[in-house]
């Protein structure tokens, strides 16, 4: 398969539906972060990926490895971008990063 087509297809579903529901509760819309273990794994798996598509097409270069990190970091800003746009829609009230602790209200 090419890359561009494997990529045209694995990264709108990591910022549409993978990583928007481990960076916000999918129930209450409420952030949780990217510090949890979902994230991390999340972020694992697309740098498997995209290790594998890229690696696998071109050869491991410094160029490949830029590139690998630009998809990744590509694909974790929309998803912020797609959470913080679809949350009103979707929850009914603003997206704000911030990380609600236990007891806090």
């Amino acid at each position: 398969m090419n890359i561009y087509i494997a990529n045209a297809i694995v990264l709108p579903l990591f910022f549409t539906w993978f990583i928007p529901n481990v960076i916000r509760d999918p129930k209450s819309g409420e952030y949780k972060g990217f510090r949890n273990s979902a994230v991390a794994v999340q972020f694992v798996f697309l740098l498997i990926i995209e290790s594998y598509l890229l690696v696998g097409e071109q050869g491991m270069s410094l160029l490949t490895i830029f590139r690998i990190a630009f998809n990744i970091a590509f694909a974790f800003s929309f998803a912020l971008l797609f959470v913080k746009y679809t949350q009103k829609q979707l929850f009914g009230n603003e997206f704000k990063m911030e990380v609600k602790r236990r007891g806090q209200e």
